[in-house]
């Protein structure tokens, strides 16, 4: 005898009679509606699009409960009063929301006085306090109908009319969402979802996957045999390779031709996830495609494996050698980690949760198979869901188990139990993600674009309008080879490549990963980089641009005082492979504001201000000039840098700097030191008057040193006699005398600028001892009227000469 060693479950079930096909051509399918990827049967236990058939005679004694959907509802037996009943969840552990469950089955009509007997039980539709669930029957049975399958139990027609749904078919979601609107449409439903799945792949592409996968094979070419099975029967090997890490759900869609020989004849399926830890990573949805089976092989004897291998260390990868015939489980045996592991129709306890885990996100797509479907064994465990649009399916198993839903075109005949727990492990449609990513279903989105409104003040640099731009999910069958957004820039917006910032959704800055580019006609173009473009993960996220630069606005808008603000609308457009998209219209708005004033201020050097100061006023970026004054007294030795410029938000100040002078502000013309008689003595004569006093201002810097100097042009000279008075003229400051010289000048006074005020020098010469004075030897002078010529002059000096 031999051992036989059973990995994962045993899968019993058996396609009867011959089918001769041709390749399939796929219609373009209406893709799944959000949160119904199985269509309207997306939330069922049992679906047909025909009748369901449940043999009452085989499940008196058993539970069955979960949602049921048909056309038409009848039973092959004729104990519908059972005990157990239908739809009773007394015993059952989980603690489903009323709303999740009701209405429980749902069809169009039931026929047979057993079923409606069923429907009638005491004990069915109870949830688990007894509370009372419904069903929807579109065509309810008639009264005579009633009275007929009632005669001997009067008290059960009452249940029966309390447990009748009351609110019409169309209000249901599932049939509101898939645009069905009466049960005719069920399988057309059925069918359409079936072709869309299936056309995903062919024989050119056996094996699709989204951006959580890093490759995937499935051994087509080459026969591979498992060595623990019965008589060396080939296998149907799918390894899959997650991305290490992979925090998104990862989707696999197979080929399984029935042409290739070894698939015809497999009595195996092997799955294999690498790089997967089922304890913290998501589980991984897979659809097998089955296609061009003349007669689906499985039976008894067929093994069904799924294993789970830890990531490898570093950048180590398991080899995938499929198409050479390694059975991949034999090779790595000591790395797995067993999703399910069944010989019979019994769950390890320690595996019950992987092997649910795996049964609610697997799908049979039994696209194009017409023969009956059966599951006839002993014991037989079917994992996953059955999906089998135009073909019946026979569950003749009383000890078998179903996890996962069976979904059929036509009929499905039943006399399986479905316990409370069973009824949870139908298809996991709650974290199903949009298979964008592997189809390119998603539509490129427009760009949203957004302008900013700020208060204008000059070319600083803003944020002028922010592009918000969704690209659609890494696809496999349509590549994306170029991502490019244009932007046509109005001519008042200076932006640079440099100053534009693009991040993800995440905020983190990616400008490195597109090609930012201005022309001269001010369009703006950013490209998405070619190593962006290939990478998978670079799709299905938001990129946010923000355009910053500055705004030019013409001297005649500013100055003009009607003109509160400037608009400027802009659109902008993202161009993906051949599809374009152009966003909505943004309007930037700088409304214009009072600056601050510029005050022009003139002072010398010592900054002090010489001429009454000038305010400059009006809105911020008005350009404004200003210009030097002539002020008497000074010279203008610097011109201000921003004697010319723009009004803004900060005060400003232009200052003009003047140098100043040293001079006269007053020289007298005439002096007179008076009438005198002769005198034999010698004699000293003060000023007696002046036209004009001697006044020196310096409005050089403060501490400058000057002199006033007096030379003798010509002496004291008699206007009749021509007689000359030597040595007459003389400068005494009170301690020192000091004559006038013709050929040489005499320091009159020294000073040093302490004020820019006027400095009269002669001030008191009348009466002090301080002054010009005439001193007249005895016996030089004549009686005669004497006059000379003094020149005055004023010397800049260095202190101490």
């Amino acid at each position: 005898m031999r051992k036989i060693r059973v990995h994962i479950f045993f899968l019993a079930f058996l396609i009867l009679g011959h089918l001769i096909w041709a390749d399939h051509v796929f219609a373009t399918a209406a893709t799944p509606p959000a949160g119904y990827p199985l269509g309207i049967s997306t939330k069922t236990n049992l679906t047909a699009g025909g009748t369901l058939y449940f043999n009452t005679d085989q499940l008196q004694d058993k539970q069955i409960v979960g949602q049921f959907l048909a056309r038409n509802i009848t039973s092959t037996g004729s104990s519908g009063l059972a005990k157990s009943a239908f739809e009773n969840y007394q015993s059952a552990q989980n603690n489903w929301a009323l709303d999740q469950l009701d209405p429980s089955v749902v069809s169009e009509k039931i026929s047979g006085e057993d079923m409606i007997r069923w429907y009638a039980n005491d004990s069915s539709f109870r949830y688990t306090n007894k509370e009372q669930l419904h069903y929807y029957i579109e065509n309810a049975p008639t009264e005579n109908e009633l009275m007929e399958a009632l005669n001997y139990y009067p008290d059960l027609k009452q249940n029966f009319s309390e447990r009748l749904y009351q609110d019409p078919v169309q209000s249901f979601p599932s049939f509101a969402n898939n645009n069905i609107s009466n049960f005719s449409q069920i399988t057309e439903n059925i069918q359409s979802i079936s072709d869309y799945y299936a056309g995903l792949t062919d024989s050119n592409q056996k094996i699709i996957f989204n951006s959580a996968v890093q490759t995937a094979e499935i051994n087509t070419e080459q026969k591979v045999v498992n060595p623990n099975d019965w008589g060396g029967q080939s296998a149907i090997q799918i390894n899959v390779a997650l991305k290490k890490g992979a925090a998104n759900q990862a989707v696999i869609i197979v080929d399984v031709d029935g042409q290739i020989d070894h698939f015809e004849r497999a009595q195996d399926i092997s799955i294999n996830y690498t790089n997967y830890d089922p304890e913290t990573m998501p589980t991984p949805y897979l659809i097998l495609n089955y296609k061009h089976f003349p007669t689906f092989n499985f039976s008894g004897s067929t093994f069904f494996h799924a294993a789970a291998y830890p990531s490898l260390p570093g950048d180590e990868e398991y080899k995938f050698e499929g198409n050479q015939g390694v059975f991949f489980e034999g090779k790595y045996a000591d790395k797995e980690i067993p999703l399910v592991k069944s010989d019979s129709h019994t769950i390890p306890s320690e595996l019950k949760e992987r092997t649910y885990k795996v049964a609610t996100h697997l799908v049979h797509n039994f696209n194009d198979e017409e023969q009956e479907i059966q599951f006839r064994s002993n014991a037989s465990l079917f994992i996953g869901t059955v999906f089998a649009p135009k073909a019946s399916v026979f569950l003749d198993d009383t000890q078998g188990k179903v996890l996962g839903s069976v979904i059929s075109g036509h009929d499905i005949h039943t006399n399986m139990s479905i316990s409370a727990e069973e009824s949870d492990a139908t298809f996991d449609y709650n974290d199903f993600p949009e298979l964008g990513d592997i189809v390119g279903g998603e539509e490129l989105e427009a760009p949203i674009k957004t302008g900013s409104r700020f208060d204008y003040i000059g070319s600083e640099k803003k944020l002028l309008y922010r592009i918000s731009q969704k690209l659609p999910v890494y696809s496999q069958q349509k590549p994306i080879h170029s991502v490019e957004i244009t932007d046509q820039l109005a001519p008042e917006l200076a932006v640079s490549a440099q100053d534009i910032v693009i991040k993800d959704e995440l905020g983190t800055e990616v400008t490195d990963q597109f090609t930012i580019t201005k022309s001269e006609t001010n369009e703006l173009r950013i490209s998405a980089n070619a190593e962006s473009l290939e990478d998978s993960g670079f799709y299905g996220k938001t990129y946010t641009i923000d355009l910053v630069g500055s705004v030019q606005v013409a001297q005649e808008i500013l100055v003009d005082a009607t003109i509160d603000n400037l608009l400027i609308p802009n659109t902008a457009a993202v161009a993906l492979n051949e599809e374009e998209k152009t966003s909505n219209e943004a309007l930037l708005e700088a409304d214009f504001i009072e600056g601050k004033p510029v005050t022009v201020k003139y002072v010398n050097e010592d900054g002090q201000e010489i001429a009454p100061q000038k305010n400059i006023t009006g809105r911020i970026g008005m350009n404004y000039q200003t210009k030097a004054e002539t002020i008497s007294g000074y010279t203008l030795i610097k011109q201000p840098e921003n004697a010319e410029g723009t009004i803004s938000s900060t005060d400003q100040t232009v200052i003009y700097c003047y140098q100043g002078h040293l001079a006269f502000s007053s020289v007298p013309e005439q002096l007179s030191f008076g009438t005198h008689e002769l005198s034999v003595e010698n004699k000293e004569y003060a000023v007696e008057s002046m036209d004009q006093d001697i006044v020196v201002k310096d409005t050089r810097t403060l501490g400058s040193n000057w002199q006033l100097r007096a030379t003798l042009n010509k002496p004291l000279t008699g206007e009749h006699t021509q007689a000359v008075l030597p040595d007459a003229l003389v400068y005494t400051n009170g301690s020192q005398t000091q004559t006038l010289q013709s050929n040489t000048s005499t320091v009159i006074h020294s000073a040093v600028t302490t004020t820019h005020d006027d400095c009269n020098v002669s001030q008191g010469w009348k009466t002090s001892e301080q002054g010009l004075k005439v001193k007249v030897k005895s016996g030089e002078a004549r009686a005669d009227r004497y006059s000379g010529e003094i020149r005055w002059e004023l010397y800049d000096v260095v202190a101490n000469e």
